[in-house]
């Protein structure tokens, strides 16, 4: 369970967040708003990526020292180096988080064949491939998700939704929290949805 209390989030003159709680208690949430509304911030401070002026995050009654060793995300805001093929930037983190080379994912969304394209030369629906890969091989108890079935294939998007069925089965704690403008094929995988 995540849980955020009294956060402020401006930039500049605009607030994005004033006072702002939630508690996201379904073990799989998918969050519902306009563009431009603040989900992707909401999701890079959960994941310790942004800062808050204020407020406090809480994942099962704690708050966590550094929340990159138990949250995962994915989203677009996360620059990837651009001038580096997909498995040099795959193999990057793998090493850098101690975690094994993701074949599974990888023949999963059919990336094999694009491994050894820059980052910057892969259409937005591979991007989006790896960038769900990078978090999905982290088996991280929290999985954040930005926008995950943007611009992907129909069988990569079922690929997806599979994963994410078994993806807390063998965790003690743990959630799935995703952004999505279109919430009806993860509704019908056990996804509730929340406002902003």
């Amino acid at each position: 369970m995540i849980e955020v209390i009294g956060l402020h989030k401006q930039f500049a003159d605009n607030i994005l967040y004033k006072d702002y709680s939630i508690c996201f208690t379904a073990p799989r949430v998918c969050i519902e708003a306009p563009n431009g509304q603040g989900k992707t911030t909401l999701l890079m401070m959960l994941a310790g990526l942004e800062q808050a002026q204020r407020g406090q995050v809480f994942f099962s009654g704690k708050v966590l020292s550094e929340p990159y060793k138990q949250v995962a995300i994915a989203s677009d805001r996360i620059a990837l180096p651009e001038f580096l093929t997909a498995k040099q930037i795959i193999n990057l983190s793998a090493k850098a988080l101690s975690c094994h080379w993701p074949m599974g994912l990888i023949d999963g969304f059919n990336f094999t064949e694009f491994l050894n394209t820059r980052f910057d030369a892969l259409s937005s629906g591979n991007q989006k491939k790896c960038q769900l890969i990078l978090a999905l091989m982290r088996d991280a108890p929290y999985l954040l998700l930005d926008e995950p079935s943007a611009a992907l294939d129909q069988t990569s998007i079922q690929y997806l939704l599979d994963l994410l069925d078994k993806y807390l089965v063998d965790k003690a704690h743990g959630q799935i929290i995703i952004t999505c403008h279109e919430p009806a094929p993860f509704i019908e995988h056990g996804f509730e949805c929340m406002p902003l």
